[in-house]
């Protein structure tokens, strides 16, 4: 298959972004992994293997006619809710007050992820099909809310709240640029900030929100509490300074702060490779959407948009 050269430009970032993931998430995890009595190159060693079948997916499904992906969204959407279904089954495996994986044996994964494509492909679905009745209530807003009310709702009991957001904006994206009306899209935003406060202030679990926002907002103020780990991925970047300490350098990584080589990798990747470093990956991904956004403009067909 002929890449047109933005399509290049997708592909040699994506390369480019998936190498420097495998040696962040070696360099920061391999502190962890011995205290956990693994191999030091444990964690690492599973993202490049994550890696490798990740890249054998793509080049299968490159070659796959984009219209069976449109004629059989709501089979796969259906397929992803009954995954995420599965999280409240003994399947479904707990950490850190919510079921969000599913563990089989030694292997595990989050049916949510699925779930993010599964509602963009079925909202493209929908949209592709309605699109000159887009403005209307029933074809447009109805719709978009049927979905993102199903989607939202299987990962918010989870509890995953920052998922569910994600999926009801993408969702909501999809039909706002497909000429959704101005009022059904002011109506969503209303509806948007009455769900999060709900959501934030009313909804109780393992933890409070507020606490996580207000330490978000004075992580020092909340040193010994909720901003322990915000504090201590401060610390990180300020330790990088301009330049950054060197690959493997991390001081933070050696269990000052938790979650290193995944949700606060970032943290590191500023430490060792500093603001340059930093800057050069945000213009890595920020070249990866604008190279997205080309492609998207220059497809005819509405679903593949």
């Amino acid at each position: 298959m002929k890449l047109s050269k933005d399509g290049k430009g997708i592909l040699y970032i994506t390369i480019f972004l998936t190498i420097f993931g495998i040696i962040m998430v070696l360099s920061s995890s391999w502190p962890t992994a011995v205290s956990e009595h693994r191999a030091w190159y444990y964690y690492g060693l599973r993202q490049g293997i994550f890696a490798l079948l990740g890249f054998i997916f793509m080049k299968f499904t490159s070659v796959f006619n984009n219209e069976n992906y449109k004629k059989n969204a709501l089979w796969i959407y259906i397929f992803a809710i009954l995954l995420c279904m599965l999280v409240f089954t003994p399947l479904g495996k707990e950490i850190n007050y919510a079921k969000r994986w599913i563990k089989i044996k030694s292997f595990s994964f989050m049916p949510s992820d699925i779930l993010k494509f599964a509602s963009i492909n079925l909202a493209a679905a929908i949209v592709s099909q309605n699109i000159n009745k887009i403005k209307t209530f029933k074809e447009g807003f109805l719709r978009m809310i049927i979905l993102v009310s199903i989607s939202g709702g299987f990962v918010f009991m989870q509890p995953d709240l920052s998922t569910a957001i994600v999926i009801i904006g993408s969702v909501f994206c999809v039909f706002m640029v497909s000429g959704l009306n101005i009022r059904y899209i002011i109506s969503t935003f209303i509806t948007a900030l009455v769900f999060g406060y709900v959501a934030i202030f009313k909804v109780k679990i393992g933890y409070s929100r507020i606490d996580r926002i207000i330490a978000f907002i004075d992580p020092l103020g909340n040193l010994e509490d909720q901003g322990w780990q915000l504090s201590q991925s401060l610390a990180a970047v300020s330790n990088g300074s301009f330049l950054g300490s060197g690959l493997g350098m991390s001081k933070q990584k050696f269990l000052y702060l938790s979650q290193a080589h995944n949700d606060f990798i970032f943290a590191i990747i500023c430490e060792e490779f500093g603001f340059l470093g930093a800057l050069i990956l945000i213009i890595a991904y920020f070249a990866f959407l604008v190279f997205g956004i080309r492609i998207a403009m220059k497809t005819k067909q509405i679903y593949s948009r």
